[in-house]
């Protein structure tokens, strides 16, 4: 996984019986397991998915990949404007995991047409395809756009990675700290968002 990671658009991830699950799970779910992550203008859920939904997202991401993968994150979340905050996405890489990771990002349902960008190229989704690309090498973000108050967009992300994989091989976790505590690929990874940023900005 690196740079170059090359972008994938699955088809048709998941049945109508398991989406259907999906959503009656999501109903279900805990309060002490949503959050309404005020910086992306997203509700999150935490709760794990059930088993077959897992399955089929797994067969789906690893499709993609010749490396053996396993399922690490996942979570549900919900774009809309319900509580008062315009969802947006900025220029970032998931720099909180610690070693390569796989992203897979299912629309599951949406309204609206609102790009994934990584490395600069934009990806338009339609319901039940998944994005996959390297959150962790890659640069990603959505584009500048406006949520009307029907508009929602439904996404699952998952985050996999090597059955084999090392742990911290990507430096520990230094947040905060003079960029003489990172790691290369901490310092390469700033760097291009430094760079993206640059140009998110400037076009909004």
């Amino acid at each position: 996984m690196n740079l170059n990671y090359k972008s994938v658009i699955v088809d048709n991830v998941l049945t109508e019986a398991e989406i259907a699950k999906v959503y009656d799970h999501i109903e279900n779910t805990p309060e002490d397991k949503k959050e309404v992550v005020q910086v992306f203008g997203h509700t999150a859920y935490y709760s794990w998915l059930p088993e077959d939904v897992v399955k089929s997202l797994t067969r789906a991401a690893q499709s993609t990949s010749d490396i053996p993968l396993v399922l690490r994150e996942l979570s549900f979340a919900r774009y809309d404007t319900s509580h008062g905050i315009e969802p947006s996405l900025f220029p970032h890489s998931d720099e909180t995991f610690r070693e390569p990771r796989i992203t897979f990002d299912l629309q599951l349902k949406s309204n609206l047409d609102w790009p994934i960008v990584v490395e600069g190229k934009p990806y338009v989704l339609s319901d039940n395809q998944a994005l996959t690309f390297s959150g962790t090498h890659q640069i990603h973000w959505r584009e500048h756009i406006k949520f009307n108050d029907d508009n929602f967009m439904d996404m699952i992300f998952c985050h996999f990675s090597a059955a084999d994989y090392v742990p911290e091989s990507l430096g520990a976790l230094m947040l905060g700290k003079d960029s003489s505590f990172l790691s290369d690929h901490d310092n390469e990874m700033i760097e291009r968002r430094e760079y993206w940023n640059n140009i998110y900005y400037s076009d909004k």
